[in-house]
């Protein structure tokens, strides 16, 4: 089934879902099982610590997310139009008054979790225009500029998770909001590599020219680090990525306090675990120094007794 072809995503982007049409919340359900489980990435869909009760929900919204990001990222098509057309179909089944006639089977089994779960459409809308943002990527000017971007690429998530849980609230949202906006930046650090030869640079300007650095700068040392003296690495750009790190590792700190809230022994689980895993990928990204730009870091087997053992402290501490 993965990855979709371009005429599959075309397909499961209509209300009909063309190829991969069904005509019940069961057959809907058993679709977005089937693609969480071939191809789940970061969200926790495929966690033992996940209830039983609670995986399907967790499905249907992995499967909206799946589905919105190969489009953003994977749709091919000469028509700078088409992505956010269909990104645009999205939003409207999204919002359709009655999603019990749907054929889709993201869209009928996202719409039954969003009845169960009493989950507003906001947290969905945020995610899709994330995805139009990435669609139509600008290095951001300033760090703010980043956190928006966050705010609709990373916050959601979290916030799902906990109205998965029945326990969103204005307490707990601050705090999963930073665990979610640090995640994403150790995500964009560890990234370099991949991004850059895309065009994307997500350090913002100004942090580069606190630094007497530039995008133009980024790229040069990636295409030709041999070229770049030791200098202009320990003088400009190490200092800039400790920066990131420094700046990152706070959101880390600053949302472990979520984990105090959490009653739920298998939740609090799974959150010391992303925590622990987000900081030690941040922490391995750090490590690389300057070949951050032209390697992305590798946790190893050896590296899970060192996220475990955070966790286990993580947890203990809450």
């Amino acid at each position: 089934m993965l990855p979709f072809s371009n005429e599959e995503l075309l397909d499961v982007s209509t209300e009909d879902g063309g190829q991969f049409a069904i005509h019940s919340d069961e057959e809907a359900f058993a679709f977005c099982a089937n693609l969480a489980k071939a191809h789940y990435e970061n969200f926790p869909v495929g966690s033992l610590l996940i209830p039983r009760h609670l995986q399907a929900h967790f499905y249907s919204v992995y499967a909206f997310s799946r589905l919105a990001d190969d489009i953003a990222d994977e749709l091919h098509t000469t028509d700078a139009h088409e992505k956010l057309a269909a990104l645009e179909r999205l939003e409207q089944m999204l919002l359709l008054d009655n999603p019990n006639t749907l054929q889709n089977p993201i869209f009928r089994a996202l719409h039954a979790t969003m009845r169960e779960k009493a989950i507003p459409t906001l947290p969905f809308q945020k995610l899709l225009q994330a995805f139009r943002m990435d669609s139509e990527f600008h290095q951001a000017t300033r760090w703010e500029e980043l956190e928006y971007y966050c705010q609709h690429s990373a916050n959601p998530v979290g916030e799902l998770v906990l109205r998965i849980y029945g326990i969103y609230s204005p307490t707990l949202a601050p705090l999963s909001d930073a665990v979610c906006t640090g995640l994403q930046f150790a995500n964009f650090w560890q990234d370099f590599s991949r991004d850059i030869p895309h065009g994307r640079i997500f350090i913002p300007q100004n942090i580069l020219e606190e630094f007497g650095l530039n995008a133009e700068d980024i790229r040069r040392f990636h295409a030709a680090p041999e070229t770049i003296s030791t200098k202009i690495i320990e003088n400009q750009f190490l200092p800039c990525f400790q920066l990131l790190f420094h700046k990152t590792k706070l959101y880390f700190a600053n949302g472990s306090a979520l984990l105090s809230h959490i009653a739920d022994t298998r939740l609090r689980a799974e959150l010391a675990l992303t925590i622990s895993g987000g900081e030690t990928v941040l922490e391995a990204a750090y490590s690389l120094g300057f070949r951050i730009l032209h390697e992305r870091p590798k946790l190893s087997k050896r590296t899970f007794p060192r996220v475990l053992w955070r966790a286990v402290r993580l947890f203990g501490a809450s």
